[in-house]
């Protein structure tokens, strides 16, 4: 008679704890959801409940085609906190801004913000964010009917 293992392989052990910490690590990212606004002949991305932190991307402004995309940033720049597409040279063009007082040092390079929910009133899309650790609600105002036109270019 053969001499079955009763225990899984170490390869089916290794394996399985990969899949559960890959399962436990994106859990975060499962919250996260995507919203869309939509204007004129563009359309507005937003991940919604995904920490960013200054410098890295929450969501595109795009044509409903689908190109051109110009992705958008927070910047927290001298008491600002501000909300830009990256233009050309993938410099920041301002959207919107409102005043923040970001911690100093070290610690102004980690403030995360996580966009809470983004409501539409006529041509003003407010975008509601929470700084992740201090649970302080900012608000940012971007006036759609500028945003259009500054993308549009001159006619």
């Amino acid at each position: 008679m053969r001499n079955l293992r009763t225990h899984p392989s170490k390869d089916a052990r290794v394996a399985y704890l990969i899949a559960t910490l890959v399962a436990w690590c994106s859990l975060q990212t499962w919250a996260a959801t995507v919203s869309t606004q939509t204007f004129g002949r563009y359309e507005i991305m937003l991940q919604e409940g995904l920490p960013v932190a200054a410098g890295e991307i929450l969501g595109t402004v795009r044509r409903q085609t689908g190109l051109p995309e110009y992705p958008l940033v927070l910047r927290s720049q001298q008491r600002m906190l501000e909300l830009g597409i990256l233009g050309p040279g993938n410099r920041p063009i301002r959207l919107a801004s409102t005043t923040f007082t970001a911690p100093r040092g070290d610690k102004a390079a980690t403030v995360r913000f996580s966009v809470e929910r983004s409501v539409r009133q006529d041509d003003t899309l407010t975008l509601w964010l929470r700084q992740v650790k201090a649970s302080r609600q900012i608000s940012l105002a971007l006036d759609l009917r500028n945003l259009e036109r500054m993308l549009e270019g001159p006619r």
